[in-house]
């Protein structure tokens, strides 16, 4: 299998936004992330890890540190934002190469720039946008009910697997979670070096 290969169905849903599903088995790593970051969740001690955002999700975590780092998720996200530099920098990959990496707090226990929503009935996330130069979300669960939604009308109902990439500075948020169900997302922020 080759990059090619991988990124080969990647498509423009909105300007600036790009969607793809996730390979199977970026998919199952991401599985035991999730695994993972349940047990935090369910831990007396989960507000030590809590994060506190613009939103009002039922409980956000962090994915932690050696579940990222050199795992495959880490560099399908690299190489899916190298692509999308590709797309609409007009650069070849030969450009871009080593020029993404996924945002990091070095002095913070959250570790990487990427963590796990957990929204239950009445979570909402209002219009915000993120640090880095890319953000994207990745749909663990269907987004039944409640969708991502961006400052310029357009919004999206990610399905179990699909994740989108668009500008960090593009403001977005998600409407109040109206289904029983429990919504769960990983959102992620990558920049240029």
């Amino acid at each position: 299998m080759n990059l090619n290969t991988i990124y080969k169905n990647v498509k423009e849903i909105n300007p600036h936004i790009l969607k793809h599903i996730l390979p199977s088995y970026i998919y199952k790593e991401l599985q035991a992330c999730i695994k993972h970051t349940n047990k935090i969740k369910k831990n007396k001690l989960s507000c030590l890890l809590e994060h506190y955002n613009v939103g009002h999700n039922s409980y956000q975590v962090s994915i932690p540190f050696n579940l990222i780092e050199n795992s495959f998720l880490q560099a399908y996200l690299i190489y899916l934002g190298e692509y999308y530099r590709c797309k609409y920098e007009n650069l070849s990959f030969k450009d871009t190469q080593r020029t993404v990496r996924m945002r990091r707090n070095q002095d913070h226990f959250d570790s990487y720039d990427i963590w796990v929503n957990y929204a239950n009935k009445g979570s909402i996330n209002n219009l915000h946008h993120h640090s880095g130069n890319l953000s994207g979300v990745i749909y663990y669960s269907d987004d039944v009910g409640s969708p991502t939604y961006f400052e310029n009308g357009f919004s999206y109902k990610g399905k179990k697997g699909d994740i989108i990439i668009f500008p960090s500075n593009f403001k977005h948020g998600v409407e109040k979670h109206r289904n029983k169900k429990e919504r769960i997302t990983v959102a992620f922020n990558l920049y240029f070096s």
